[in-house]
């Protein structure tokens, strides 16, 4: 197992948590809308609308109102915020690397296939290749070498 140092650490708390709360912040537009009424809750619409196209169609629905998000961007943030939170490696970079180019191909496929076809994916199939995508992202972009690690040379 690869030695976190404390900052290491607080460093991918801080960065799930961010992570995490983006999706949470989606789902509660809907919630709010539904116990306060409209425009309540247009706010968080407008907040995450830089970040996600909002389509109606293509985003999970609760209390008969669209989450703040799309299903894959909605299942893409959840899924760094579970990489920072949950994954741990020992791996070297080019391992992981390969690896998330192997989560992401599945949504990149998805979405090319809709463009050039008359297919349209679900939102259930978006959710999970938006989850893998996030996941994907996340171990082809976070160092897990702590800089500890580097000078004590346990980098395998």
């Amino acid at each position: 197992m690869e030695y976190l140092t404390k900052i290491d650490i607080f460093f991918r708390i801080i960065l799930g948590v961010f992570f995490i709360l983006i999706p949470l912040i989606a789902i509660s537009a809907p919630i709010i809308q539904t116990a306060l009424g409209y425009p309540n809750g247009e706010g968080i619409y407008s907040f995450l609308s830089p970040i996600c196209h909002q389509y109606p169609t293509r985003s999970l629905w609760v209390l008969n109102r669209p989450f703040a998000l799309c299903s894959r961007c909605f299942s893409g943030y959840l899924g760094l915020g579970i990489g920072f939170l949950a994954v741990r490696s020992q791996f070297k970079y080019f391992k992981r690397f390969i690896f998330g180019i192997g989560l992401l191909i599945p949504g990149v496929l998805d979405g090319l296939i809709q463009l050039w076809s008359n297919y349209e994916s679900t939102n259930i199939i978006r959710f999970f290749t938006g989850l893998g995508g996030g996941l994907g992202i996340f171990y082809i972009t976070f160092p897990f070498s702590s800089l500890s690690n580097k000078m004590k040379g346990n980098v395998k």
